[in-house]
C-alpha cells in the first residue's frame, strides 16, 4: 500500500512471538487497533500453532532466544477466523528461504474464508542483504492484494540498513520495521531494554537519509527496547510512526494500552509542532 500516511497506521504492533496465542492477551487489552500477530508462518511447516519462544539466557536488561518455530498456513487461517468472528484485524508475519516459499504463503492466505481480516503481512528480512531485499518484497508484492499493507523487517545492527530499506520499498514495503534486536548467532538475538539504544540509532539514520533523499522514506514501526512509556516516546521523537512489542509484554502483557495512547500523544505533539 503505497503512500500510507503515517498517522493512520496503528500505534502499535505485536511482534512475531511476542504471544502463542492472542486470545488471553484480548482479555487484558482492547485489541481494537492493534493487528493481532500470528506466526511466522513457513510454507511446509508442520506445526499448526505457535510455539514457545526459546529462551536460553536472562542478563541486565534482555533476554537471549531463538526465534519462534514457523508454523503452517492453517495457524493462520485459524486466527484469521477467530479475528473476522471479533472483528478484530490480523498481521501475519512469513518467512521462508526461497522467495517463491513466501510467495506461496501469501496466495494460500488470499484464498482463506476469513482473508478479509487479514490488513498486513510482516517479511522477516533482518539477515537479508539488499538484493535479497528487494527480490522477497517483489515477489510477496506480487502475490498480495494490492491493498494489503507489507512491512519489512530490518535489523538495524545490520550493514547498510539504508540500502536495505531502500531496497524493502523498492520492492513494495509500505512499513519498515527497525529491529534494534542483537544476532548473536544463526536464529539467536538478544532483545530487552537494552537494545533500545540500537532502535533508536536505526530510526535516527533512516529518518536522517530520508531528509537527505538517500531513500523515498516509509513510515517506520521501532522494535526493541520499547518497554514503557518513556522509551515508546523517545522512539517517536527518533522517527517512529508506531511501535512494535515483543518480550515487554512477556513481563507485563497490560503494558499494551498504556503504550498506545504515550505513543498517539507523541505522535500528535510531532504533528502540532511541525
Amino acid at each position: 500500500m503505497s503512500g500510507l500516511e503515517p498517522h493512520t497506521l496503528p500505534p502499535v504492533w505485536l511482534g512475531p512471538g511476542a504471544v502463542s496465542d492472542a486470545r488471553p492477551l484480548a482479555r487484558c487489552a482492547d485489541l481494537t487497533d492493534v493487528p493481532v500477530v500470528v506466526g511466522p508462518v513457513a510454507a511446509g511447516a508442520g506445526r499448526v500453532r505457535t510455539g514457545r519462544t526459546d529462551l536460553f539466557s536472562l542478563g541486565v536488561g534482555g533476554v537471549e532466544y531463538a526465534d519462534a518455530h514457523p508454523v503452517a498456513p492453517g495457524a493462520a487461517e485459524a486466527v484469521l477466523a477467530w479475528a473476522a468472528s471479533r472483528g478484530l484485524s490480523v498481521v501475519v508475519a512469513v518467512q521462508g528461504g526461497r522467495t517463491t516459499e513466501l510467495a506461496a504463503v501469501v496466495q494460500g492466505l488470499r484464498r482463506c474464508v476469513d482473508a478479509e481480516a487479514l490488513v498486513a503481512v510482516e517479511v522477516d528480512l533482518r539477515t537479508a542483504d539488499d538484493q535479497t531485499v528487494l527480490r522477497s518484497m517483489a515477489r510477496v508484492r506480487e502475490a498480495a492484494p494490492r491493498d494489503l499493507l507489507l512491512l519489512a523487517r530490518l535489523a538495524s545492527g545490520e550493514p547498510d540498513l539504508v540500502g536495505r530499506a531502500r531496497a524493502a520499498v523498492a520492492g513494495g514495503a509500505g512499513v519498515v520495521v527497525v529491529c534494534g534486536q542483537v544476532r548473536l548467532g544463526p536464529d539467536r538475538w538478544w532483545a530487552g531494554p537494552s537494545t533500545l539504544a540500537h532502535t533508536l540509532a536505526g530510526l535516527r539514520e533512516l529518518a536522517t537519509a530520508a531528509g537527505e533523499q538517500r531513500w523515498p522514506g516509509a513510515p517506520l514501526v521501532a522494535s526493541g527496547g520499547v518497554h514503557d512509556t518513556a522509551s515508546a516516546e523517545a522512539a517517536v521523537r527518533a522517527g517512529a510512526d508506531a511501535v512494535q512489542l515483543g518480550t515487554a509484554l512477556w513481563a507485563d502483557p497490560t503494558l499494551l494500552d498504556p503504550l498506545r495512547d504515550a505513543t498517539l500523544r507523541a505522535r500528535e505533539s510531532l504533528r502540532r509542532d511541525r
